[in-house]
């Protein structure tokens, strides 16, 4: 059941002197409506979402790279982006099965790589970015099944619970629930690998929720309002 954002996130206003959040996610679409909308309800607060062109490449390592392009620039270019002291870079993935396993050594590499930036953060979604969007509506783990190990089950879980399917201008004011449900269900196997159903990006949240806040509570209230007509 959707609820009332989560009021334990401190009230904190924009202001000039707030940092910027740049975000390098591999997916072109769904990820980039996603992260936009916050950008969007308030236009004081800096939320940059890169576009990934089609002919880039999105595997985790291909982001990390440009990522590093963009923010920190090489030699015959200068960065893209004005990156200072507390802004943050985060890197959003799926964990998403291939045949070689060729994931899973391209995010230890970046995983390594990262600690050597400061402010610069990498989540996973296991399969992909739907079990995300998932927790914008349910509380729980969903029953898990082999189909569920795979990207597609999740977008058609998403599509049958959520009517007319998950859609970023309407449900991303969620995001406070969501945070709270994905943190309460994020568990890691022996390994430390996430586990089926699990998500990272809640942190992700956690830095965009305090910025925006009013906005998406002004936002929910409306919403409510509109239902009691």
């Amino acid at each position: 059941m959707i609820q009332r954002i989560n009021r334990r996130f401190e009230r904190q206003l924009p202001s000039k002197k707030a940092k910027s959040i740049y975000i390098f996610a591999e997916g072109r679409t769904r990820e980039e409506q996603y992260f936009n909308y916050f950008k969007e309800i308030d236009s004081r607060i800096n939320i940059e979402v890169y576009k990934l062109d089609s002919e880039e490449n999105n595997s985790p390592l291909g982001l990390l790279e440009i990522a590093k392009i963009n923010i920190i620039g090489t030699k015959d270019n200068p960065p893209h982006y004005s990156f200072q002291k507390n802004d943050e870079v985060w890197i959003v993935i799926d964990v998403d099965k291939d045949r070689d396993d060729s994931r899973s050594p391209q995010i230890e590499t970046i995983i390594k790589e990262l600690k050597e930036f400061e402010n610069w953060f990498f989540v996973q979604s296991n399969p992909c970015f739907e079990t995300w969007l998932y927790y914008h509506q349910e509380s729980v783990l969903p029953p898990l099944n082999e189909e569920l190990e795979y990207c597609p089950a999740w977008k058609n879980l998403v599509n049958e619970i959520i009517l007319g399917g998950f859609n970023s201008r309407k449900h991303s004011i969620y995001i406070g629930n969501a945070i709270q449900n994905a943190e309460n269900n994020f568990l890691l196997d022996e390994q430390g690998k996430i586990k089926i159903g699990s998500t990272e990006v809640f942190k992700l949240g956690k830095s965009i929720l305090p910025l925006v806040k009013d906005k998406i509570q002004k936002r929910f209230d409306e919403v409510e309002e509109e239902k009691a007509k």
